[in-house]
């Protein structure tokens, strides 16, 4: 809230519900939480800015005394009220202290890992990071790449039995994200995977943008927490995709036509609000260096990526199984890091 009458008013209400507050100015914030929280407190000055797309419950729209409220905003971003404080801040939390059975459970993050152009190691990357995410949460890795050839492959885990993708079913109806979890192959260190399928005879199922949000909207939907890594195809991020990711790591190869591609996907990006973490990937001779890299994006490098030795052929001969490299490890909690943040 931008309203500086209006603001303690507000946070002494959030405040009093004993729920955990996220407080922010920050547009980008906004649009990425709007949906993920228990309840959404916003003015006219901020709601005047925001596109929320499709509704949610409990968002009030609040003004200061004497009013009156600004209705034709409250009824622009759906909100179940327009109130005015201090005057209605009885009502505002006993609205906010409802029973929350019916209400979605908050879950984890949603992160999604996509190379700025084709060969960058991204889909390694996602794999290492879902890898070292589950060691403290439970973690879904989506394959949302149609042409990868099935991520199970990279896990070493195509022989384990489970459902893939044609498999689910996530927009025929109802599904509940425990039994989808159960049916899904997972790796020895637990990771659940979601994966492309393999046939020898022509498959009419074809992976669609749809296809992705419904899984990660049946696993945000689980009764506890789990996160989301989701391996994106490179050439670009669908924006029913965008919405729903809490963070995107970009990987970058440290070259300059692959780090030009980058800038102008960066500006894409920015257009859908998405928190952008960046990867540096250091493959054969680079051309830039980190300081070069940041000044022509105009963003922080988190973690540099090099060549690892035998890394290639191990996962193509086994899979990216036992324990990361030490480098890997390390980017992936600077990033994760970064997303907790």
């Amino acid at each position: 809230m931008e309203d500086p009458v209006l603001h303690p008013e507000a946070m002494h209400v959030a405040a009093a519900t004993g729920r955990p507050v996220i407080e922010t100015t920050n547009l980008m914030d906004i649009s990425r939480h709007f949906h993920r929280t228990s309840a959404v407190l916003i003015d006219a000055s901020m709601a005047s800015q925001l596109s929320p797309g499709k509704r949610r419950d409990r968002v009030f729209l609040l003004d200061s005394d004497p009013g009156p409220s600004d209705w034709k905003t409250a009824m622009k971003i759906h909100a179940e009220q327009a109130m005015l404080l201090p005057a209605q801040a009885g009502e505002l939390l006993s609205a906010l202290g409802r029973d929350d059975k019916q209400l979605p459970v908050a879950s984890g993050h949603v992160i999604g890992v996509a190379g700025v152009v084709g060969g960058t190691g991204a889909s390694t990357f996602a794999a290492a990071l879902a890898k070292r995410r589950a060691e403290s949460v439970t973690t879904v890795l989506i394959d949302a790449d149609p042409s990868s050839g099935g991520i199970d492959l990279l896990l070493g885990i195509e022989d384990v039995p489970g459902a893939r993708w044609p498999d689910v079913g996530l927009r025929r109806g109802t599904v509940q994200a425990a039994d989808v979890l159960k049916a899904l192959p997972s790796t020895p260190d637990e990771v659940v995977v979601l994966s492309t399928a393999r046939s020898n005879i022509l498959d009419p199922f074809a992976l669609s943008e749809s296809d992705v949000s419904a899984a990660i909207d049946c696993f945000l939907s689980a009764d506890r927490s789990v996160d989301v890594v989701v391996d994106l195809p490179h050439a670009r991020v669908h924006p029913d995709i965008a919405e729903r990711l809490s963070h995107l790591v970009l990987v970058i190869p440290a070259e300059v036509r692959a780090v030009a591609a980058a800038r102008a996907r960066c500006l894409e990006l920015q257009q859908l609000h998405v928190s952008i973490t960046c990867v540096l990937r250091h493959r054969g001779w680079s051309g830039l260096d980190v300081a070069e890299v940041e000044e022509i994006l105009g963003a922080d490098i988190t973690a540099e990526v090099g060549s690892i030795q035998r890394l290639a052929k191990s996962v193509e001969m086994h899979g990216l199984t036992g324990s990361l490299p030490r480098v890997l490890s390390s980017a992936c909690d600077a990033v994760l890091g970064e997303v907790a943040a």
